[in-house]
């Protein structure tokens, strides 16, 4: 039986790969993973709570159907993307990054191994891929499920706030990982 349950959670990890990207270790990637996506879901929060609702009308359900929209189109471009960089004919991607090199955390020996720009891009874009599909499958949620009760609730009031978080913050993640990414496509993978 432990056997088993082992062998789930391996098979379970290789589900989470696209996460790949936090395990990255290099001299500004802290910036992209968590600060930029924080300040900007923060900065989002604070400009709606502080003007939109006092000087905006916004339709939070059609921003939601649009991001979701857009979402369905992204899934299909970062898959294509990740396909056409993994078989790209370019000897220098698969070198190590110059410089201080990334590195990524391995699992198994917790080692840093430095890694090649190919492989570099590929897990950026994996990132971006799978956070598509969670936005556009919470997008989707979000449209087809309205939580309200009878009476006011404060745990409704907590559940919707942590939903529109987390939500915000994947977008925000993702934006900010694919500008990266663009940055790595458009300049850093064509120098020696």
């Amino acid at each position: 039986m432990l056997k088993i349950g082992r062998r789930f959670v391996v098979n379970a990890r290789s589900l989470f790969t696209a996460f790949s990207l936090f395990r990255l270790r290099g001299d500004n990637l802290l910036y992209f993973q968590y600060i930029y996506p924080t300040l900007i879901m923060i900065v989002i929060f604070t400009v709606y709570h502080q003007w939109a609702k006092n000087y905006l009308v916004v339709d939070i359900d059609k921003v939601v159907a649009s991001a979701t929209t857009l979402m369905g189109v992204l899934v299909g471009f970062y898959i294509a993307a990740l396909a056409a960089v993994t078989s790209f004919p370019n000897n220098n991607l698969d070198n190590i990054m110059a410089g201080k090199p990334t590195t990524l955390k391995e699992r198994h020996s917790g080692k840093n191994e430095p890694i090649s720009r190919r492989r570099f891009i590929s897990i950026l874009l994996g990132y971006c891929a799978f956070m598509s599909i969670m936005i556009f499958l919470g997008g989707a949620f979000s449209a087809a499920i309205s939580i309200s009760s009878a009476y006011k609730s404060p745990a409704l009031d907590w559940i919707s706030c942590g939903y529109w978080v987390i939500y915000t913050w994947m977008l925000s993640s993702l934006g900010t990982i694919t500008l990266l990414c663009l940055h790595y496509l458009i300049d850093r993978m064509h120098r020696e």
